[in-house]
């Protein structure tokens, strides 16, 4: 198996329009916004959508999006 170079993730803050903010606790970092690797052939946003969906059950429609660069 070949493994990627790099990896792509999403995570974001997903707010509805009552001021509340969705979060999932993980079992190894606790309270987090949702997000998760981007899968080959997805964009951002339907990468952010199916883990939105994967981990709330919760189908979101993506307003904007700030990207950020994370270097290790």
């Amino acid at each position: 198996m070949i493994h990627p170079k790099h990896i792509v993730a999403v995570s974001g803050l997903v707010s509805h329009p009552n001021g509340k903010i969705l979060l999932i606790r993980g079992p190894r970092r606790g309270w987090e916004f949702p997000g998760g690797q981007v899968e080959e052939g997805e964009n951002l946003i339907e990468a952010f959508q199916r883990e939105i969906q994967e981990e709330a059950g919760i189908t979101a429609s993506i307003g904007s999006l700030e990207i950020t660069s994370v270097v290790n």
